[in-house]
């Protein structure tokens, strides 16, 4: 996973990574579970209630999750006088492809 700091020095919330877990100021965000065919931005922020996905409060963090990949696999045919058929197969998301923007709490 990248992380990149939007100011190098300054204090941000708390943050962990696990494999495509990333948790920010006690929000898990599951970045498999979230990706689509298009790339997905995820954002974290200090709402009224406290920090939750989306709103309109000051952003802790934003989670860019690059769009699904797919392989092409080949399925052989069943009977002579079919053609083999090609399946699109999605990849596992690669956690190095996520990248996670902390912006500073103070």
């Amino acid at each position: 996973m990248q992380i990149i700091l939007k100011q190098d020095g300054q204090p941000v919330a708390d943050f962990s990574v696990s494999g495509a877990n990333v948790t920010v100021a006690g929000v898990a965000i599951d970045c498999a579970e979230r990706q689509q065919d298009i790339a997905v931005s995820v954002e974290v922020r200090q709402n009224i209630g406290g920090p939750s996905e989306g709103g309109n409060g000051a952003y802790l963090a934003q989670i860019e999750i690059p769009a699904r990949r797919y392989e092409t696999v080949t399925v052989p045919a069943e009977g002579e006088d079919e053609q083999p058929t090609e399946l699109r197969e999605p990849l596992p998301l690669d956690p190095n492809a996520v990248v996670v923007t902390l912006w500073p709490t103070a």
